[in-house]
């Protein structure tokens, strides 16, 4: 799911901290705010809202928002929607974001876009998601341009056309937008709406990865490794997995264990491989869950353990990925307490998976 942390046309960066609300010193009574010239009401509600003083940005922008005003309306959408001195509510939000987006407002179109494609809201479809990104994307929003392009790219909500996700792509790419910039690299190494250029797909990569988009960075660092449309650099490679891999993307992770296990392009240290594996299998990547498991069977980098190497690689092959050989190995070693506890730690994981998601 994507994240759905917005901050609009504002001027705001979006902040995950929540504060107190604001009392009653500090707050305006709703028919104190209401007495405020708009403009000066406005620009005291962006100020408190700076400021992280929710509460007070709140009350002075709800009547603007009732009258009409957009701004307010984005601000209290942001608020609802980020839980910014207040609980959460994305119904409350698409509500504001709604007015906003029905006065053709760009980034409010974006946003209830955002929330009926991934926020779970009542009466959400992805007809009405594609929609809203229509819109936004007819006022030159990168954003939507780029939600668009994936809908036509997956067919979500309509369509699927990948000459148009491409050129939609290829617009906000313009802009600077790093996924886009990172979609169009993508399509640019497939062939896919796209003649296969694969100077091209490094170079979008590139631009995406230097603005810190995770996944570009990590298929850059594949490129680099290989030497694929841009001389190989395994140092370069390392760092570009790096970025990624702390950002949390596990198949940089496991890029990167891999690098520090074999000393490509970073000193060999087989405590950091571990590490990474450990990362990258804790998010459920495969390969990552069999690799550890066998470092758990060696004793490398990590002390030997065989119940761990038994649950990595039960999981691993839950997942798909199957290892004959260190299963062979790791048998004969299996008592029936390492088996009946490795039973219970698989069943804790397949609840934890089972559980409902929590909205980001």
């Amino acid at each position: 799911m994507r994240h759905l942390l917005v901050a609009l046309s504002l001027g705001m960066a979006p902040m995950l901290a929540t504060v107190p609300e604001a009392t009653a010193q500090n707050s305006p009574s709703p028919r104190a705010a209401q007495a405020i010239p708009a403009a000066d009401a406005m620009a005291s509600a962006m100020d408190a809202y700076r400021a992280q003083r929710y509460g007070e940005a709140r009350l002075l922008a709800l009547p603007l928002a009732e009258k009409g005003d957009v701004a307010a309306q984005l601000m209290l959408g942001s608020i609802y929607n980020n839980g910014e001195g207040i609980a959460s509510d994305r119904n409350e939000a698409a509500k504001w974001f709604g007015m906003a987006a029905d006065r053709g407002d760009a980034s409010a179109q974006y946003a209830l876009g955002m929330l009926m494609e991934y926020g779970r809201i009542a009466g959400a479809t992805p007809e009405a998601a594609r929609k809203l990104f229509q819109q936004a994307a007819d006022q030159d929003h990168a954003g939507a341009a780029t939600e668009l392009g994936m809908m036509y790219t997956t067919g979500h909500g309509g369509p699927r056309d990948i000459g148009k996700a491409a050129s939609l792509f290829e617009s906000a790419a313009k802009t600077g937008h790093a996924d886009a910039q990172y979609y169009l690299g993508t399509l640019f190494a497939a062939g896919r709406g796209k003649p296969q250029n694969l100077d091209e797909a490094a170079r979008y990569f590139r631009l995406a990865a230097d603005q810190g988009q995770p996944e570009a960075s990590y298929q850059l660092g594949l490129m680099l490794q290989d030497g694929i449309g841009m001389s190989k650099s395994p140092a370069e490679a390392a760092k570009r997995f790096t970025i990624a891999a702390e950002s949390g993307l596990p198949e940089a992770q496991t890029a990167l264990a891999f690098a520090y296990l074999d000393g490509a392009g970073v000193e060999r240290n087989d405590t950091l491989a571990a590490k990474w594996f450990t990362e990258a299998a804790m998010r459920g990547e495969p390969l990552a869950q069999d690799r550890l498991a066998r470092l758990y069977f060696l004793g490398q980098g990590v002390a030997r353990d065989v119940g761990a190497a038994l649950l990595w690689l039960t999981l691993a092959e839950k997942g798909g990925y199957e290892d004959e050989t260190l299963r062979s190995a790791i048998e004969p070693e299996v008592t029936p307490e390492i088996r009946a506890r490795v039973a219970d730690q698989i069943a804790k994981w397949d609840r934890a998976a089972d559980s409902p998601p929590t909205a980001d």
